[in-house]
């Protein structure tokens, strides 16, 4: 399964091309203790239309900190939260 998403970020629709095994791989690194910045980092990076890559890349660098709230966003929107409910 491969989903597309589409953000606009500071004004630039950035598209990412999320696959399960990406999302698998970065909630594996995340849970093995893996710096959250650099999980989101190489999470975004990989998934990111490869056309936008450097205007990504410099939107990174001119706003540090960003990589934990755009990796929210695409994790929230590739997997959304269900209501799960037991019964007894």
């Amino acid at each position: 399964m491969k989903k597309t998403i589409v953000l606009t970020i500071a004004g630039t629709d950035f598209s990412f091309n999320v696959t399960a095994n990406d999302h698998g791989d970065y909630i594996d690194s995340v849970a093995r203790g893996s710096s959250m910045t650099a999980a989101s980092h190489n999470f975004l990076m990989r998934t990111i239309d490869s056309e936008q890559k450097e205007d990504f890349k410099k939107l990174l660098e001119t706003s540090p900190g960003t990589e934990l709230q755009i990796a929210s966003a695409v994790k929230v929107e590739f997997s959304p939260v269900l209501e799960i409910a037991v019964k007894k």
